[in-house]
């Protein structure tokens, strides 16, 4: 698509807009990383769906700016003298979409499917002797045969399986079928009849909303909102999405492709970097299926990754990346070099004498495309050459990544329609927590997409968070990652840092790691 046809289209894009919707300052036009397919938190971790959740549900905590959690939902809370017994109590007057009062009864209906499929959850889930809501109809007690140490981050995280509270009667659907009905009692109230798959999804401010008293910060504080609607808009071509920007037809880009981020910022858009650790890059290979079910076909891919070819394919802009083999992020106080193997990217014999041995048959392993995703496909290219190098054959099967999202739940076969490999990025916030990072868990069919299997290393992530002292919990960090290059659970592939890219009409942009934050933001009339 040549420059003037991609301005015609943007300029057609305005009209469109314009005419869909009377032009208002009041009017936020976001351009989110994915398409928004799925409206659960609680079956996904896909980011996309975790910014949607938080647009429409809010948390007992939220985390501020240095990631500590914050009371949101809670007026008070407390913890008994040897930690077994938390108590919970609502603020006033808080209300769901539909008009009905938040009880504590909604709490613990969401809390328990939350539960069965978070790993924090899990765990706090398997020591607990009641959940339960008291008589007031606003407190919620939790007695545990243990003491929790990681509670109140559970309760607050921004990304993943989010904890958030729903009406009991949605909670009360299966944690392993999606809800379809997303009413939630957060700043914003998603309209279903304007939700159009692949185009466009439509929130208008909740009037009936609560902001707590504290200025807002990351998903803490009050979360005033100073918009009447917000449009996601997905335009998946980067170039399309920075001139869009650039001419005012939208305010927000949540990822900027790499290559214009020069020409927007000569232009006067401004960038901010929200997440300081960055997005950790996860090469994630089906456990359950040849080649990958044998450790010596993933250890294989492992050896034969080099991620500066990733990164230098990936990124004009090297000050933008990060060599990292810290399977708990570089740069995070879980930082650990514990374990890594000698010659990363650099052993290609070794690497086809543990595919020999591993038993691979020759076939042509199905590697999932994100093409919408200009970096993620460049990836995907730079691991096709490597692996092909040592003697994988490949099937390259393009797609977009929420596409990608949903069919990596499949456990079907990858000749019928189920996969090899998918590569993905995640949070860095929730990569460096080892009970939050997802995909680190063994937990066999419990486990994200991708199914590791490993009793011994799943050991070391549910003793994390009962570690006596600094010192122990450093020990297991270390030997959890020892396992993670054991068992390899996924191959990561390098780090980087991409700011977002907002209009300079806007104000009031918070910054949070890996989440689209659409409250305390103000948008000036537009000059002339």
């Amino acid at each position: 698509m040549t420059h003037l046809f991609r301005l015609v289209f943007v300029l057609s894009l305005g009209a469109s807009l314009a005419s869909a919707q009377p032009a208002s300052d009041r009017v936020l036009r976001i351009v989110p990383n994915a398409d928004l397919q799925t409206l659960d938190p609680i079956v996904t971790t896909a980011g996309v769906v975790s910014s949607h959740a938080h647009m429409v549900y809010d948390q007992l905590f939220g985390r501020n700016a240095a990631q500590l959690p914050q009371p949101q939902m809670v007026e008070s809370f407390g913890n008994s003298a040897d930690g077994l017994v938390w108590r919970f109590t609502l603020r006033d007057g808080l209300l769901f979409h539909d008009g009905a009062p938040v009880t504590a009864d909604d709490v613990v209906a969401s809390l328990r499917r939350w539960g069965a499929r978070d790993p924090h959850g899990r765990q706090m889930i398997a020591i607990t002797d009641s959940l339960a809501a008291e008589p007031d109809g606003r407190t919620v007690i939790w007695r545990l045969r243990r003491p929790y140490g990681l509670m109140l981050e559970a309760l607050s995280k921004p990304a993943g399986n989010m904890p958030a509270i729903m009406p009991a009667r949605i909670a009360a659907t299966d944690p392993f079928k999606a809800v379809q009905d997303p009413i939630g009692s957060g700043p914003f109230i998603f309209q279903r009849d304007e939700w159009v798959p692949g185009s466009r999804v439509v929130y208008r401010r909740n009037p009936a909303y609560r902001p707590r008293n504290e200025p807002a910060e990351g998903t803490a504080g009050g979360k005033m909102v100073y918009v009447d609607r917000v449009e996601w808009l997905n335009i998946a071509n980067a170039q399309t999405a920075a001139l869009a920007l650039i001419t005012g037809e939208i305010d927000y880009v949540e990822t900027p492709g790499v290559d214009f981020l020069p020409m927007l910022t000569s232009r006067g858009v401004r960038t901010l970097r929200t997440n300081i650790l960055g997005a950790p890059g996860m090469i994630r290979m089906n456990h359950l299926h040849p080649p990958f079910n044998d450790v010596r076909a993933r250890q294989a891919l492992m050896l034969v990754v080099d991620q500066e070819e990733f990164l230098q394919a990936m990124f004009p802009d090297l000050s933008l990346t990060q060599v990292c083999h810290a399977f708990f992020v570089c740069g995070s106080p879980q930082e650990t070099d514990a374990g890594v193997p000698s010659g990363l990217g650099r052993s290609p014999e070794r690497a086809r004498e543990l595919l020999r041995q591993s038993g691979y048959d020759g076939r042509p392993l199905v590697i999932m495309d994100p093409t919408d995703n200009p970096f993620m496909h460049a990836a995907t290219l730079v691991m096709v050459q490597q692996m092909q190098a040592i003697g994988f054959r490949t099937d390259v099967q393009a797609t977009d990544f929420a596409t990608m999202a949903t069919r990596r739940a499949s456990r079907k076969p990858p000749q019928d329609g189920g996969w090899d490999i998918g590569l993905t990025f995640w949070n860095g916030l929730g990569a460096s927590d080892p009970v939050g990072n997802v995909p680190m868990q063994a937990s066999c069919d419990k486990a994200w997409p991708g199914w590791p299997c490993d009793a011994a290393h799943q050991a070391l992530i549910d003793a994390y968070p009962y570690a006596p002292t600094a010192i122990a919990r450093r020990q297991i960090l270390d030997d959890l990652q020892i396992s993670a290059y054991r068992i390899v659970p996924y191959v990561p592939f390098g780090q980087w840092f991409l700011p977002v890219a907002y209009s300079p009409r806007l104000t009031g942009v918070l910054s949070m790691p890996g989440i689209i934050v659409p409250w305390n933001i103000r948008k000036a009339p537009r000059a002339g």
